[in-house]
């Protein structure tokens, strides 16, 4: 069993075991699913997602195997131990029974796009939510509505048109056949950069976030050397968001790097 060492020695220990001069030859298997546009098998690198956690892993000479699965099967196989991690994953108390959670990979942001000459006068607070009264919103087909959003809703302040998918939305917003779109801030500003033109993306607007989701990378608790990956990954994760190269990989992924289109 391994034995727990405070956090900064236990890091001193790691980094010295990884960096030796010893040829290591170190895996660590990753189970993922089909998330678009954030992870998928036929993107580059397998999305932005698997590209920092491959980036982070290899600065230790770690190196990731991915294994695409459906998510419930993903999460069972990490379970039942028969691979070290899954990404990435909401935190929730019966998920922290079976297994340990990462610093944040991903925080999803909730906005409204909105038109240029089309001003939307929200702050994304609830007093601001009388701001919105008599408008009408856009979202795509399958997409949840946000809770601050949805209380409006059963107030009767606003009310939603639901477009086919989620390019097709856009489209409605710039037909001006909605007042504001409710999206994912980096799943707008992607579906932007890799299906609208400069032209068009000149017209629109997006609002402060108003809801946030944070993702987690997870690790089974059935594996003991996960306690290892576990603190090197934190640790390489945090060093990549001082350098700046986190936030570069995101401007990235917003302007259509990791998808499988041409950024226009």
């Amino acid at each position: 069993m391994t034995k727990f060492i405070p956090g900064a020695s236990l890091l001193v220990v790691l980094l010295a075991l990884f960096n030796s001069s010893y040829t290591y030859s170190i895996e660590v298997k990753i189970t993922i699913g089909e998330w678009q546009p954030f992870i998928g098998k036929k993107l580059p690198g397998y999305g932005v997602v698997p590209h920092i956690i491959t980036e982070i892993f290899s600065k230790y000479d770690i190196q990731v195997v991915y294994g695409f699965y459906p998510w419930s099967r993903s999460y069972k196989y990490v379970q039942q131990g028969e691979w070290h991690a899954s990404a990435i994953w909401g935190k929730t108390e019966e998920r922290a029974k079976d297994c340990y959670f990462s610093d944040v990979v991903y925080s999803g942001e909730s906005v409204l796009f909105f038109l240029k000459d089309r001003p939307l006068a929200w702050s994304a607070d609830r007093e601001s939510l009388y701001k919105l009264k008599n408008i009408t919103i856009g979202l795509s087909r399958g997409s949840a509505k946000g809770e601050l959003l949805k209380k409006a809703e059963q107030q009767g302040l606003i009310k939603y048109t639901i477009g086919a998918d989620k390019v097709s939305t856009f489209r409605m917003l710039l037909a001006k056949r909605f007042d504001a779109l409710d999206e994912n801030k980096a799943v707008g500003l992607n579906i932007m950069y890799t299906q609208l033109t400069k032209q068009q993306r000149s017209q629109i607007r997006y609002t402060q976030n108003y809801e946030q989701w944070n993702y987690y990378l997870i690790f089974s608790k059935k594996i003991d050397k996960n306690i290892e990956f576990l603190a090197l990954f934190n640790k390489g994760l945090e060093e990549i968001k001082k350098t700046g190269e986190y936030d570069k990989f995101w401007k990235d992924f917003e302007r259509g790097k990791f998808s499988s289109g041409e950024v226009p």
